[in-house]
């Protein structure tokens, strides 16, 4: 009997690659992708234990919608994974993977 190996790109949900400002304590960030279970995001900071897999972290992502609204997603993200892009004495570029712990809030606003 042959076991196959499972494809590490193969996800229950399709990431998609869209850059939405994403804001956290005290820091800021971009998105860069996100899916129905989790995002990927870009954020500098001097706080780099406060990303360490296993954390939770407060998220919050804002986008606008064809009709130029506002949404607001918000809720809770498990850190999974950190890369460490830039490393300098005052701040560092990461690249977090986070998943998130359940459905995210949506606040529709308007322009």
């Amino acid at each position: 009997m042959q076991i196959k190996e499972s494809d590490p790109d193969k996800r229950l949900n399709q990431r998609q690659n869209l850059s939405f400002d994403i804001s956290l304590p005290e820091q800021n960030g971009k998105t860069i992708n996100i899916s129905a279970t989790g995002v990927y995001f870009e954020v500098i900071t001097d706080k780099i234990d406060t990303f360490a897999p296993g954390e939770k972290i407060p998220l919050q992502i804002s986008a606008i919608d064809s009709n130029k609204r506002k949404l607001n997603l918000s809720g809770e993200g498990l850190v999974i994974r950190e890369e460490i892009k830039e490393f300098s004495g005052a701040a560092s570029r990461l690249c977090i993977a986070a998943q998130f712990t359940k459905k995210l809030n949506l606040d529709l606003g308007s322009f």
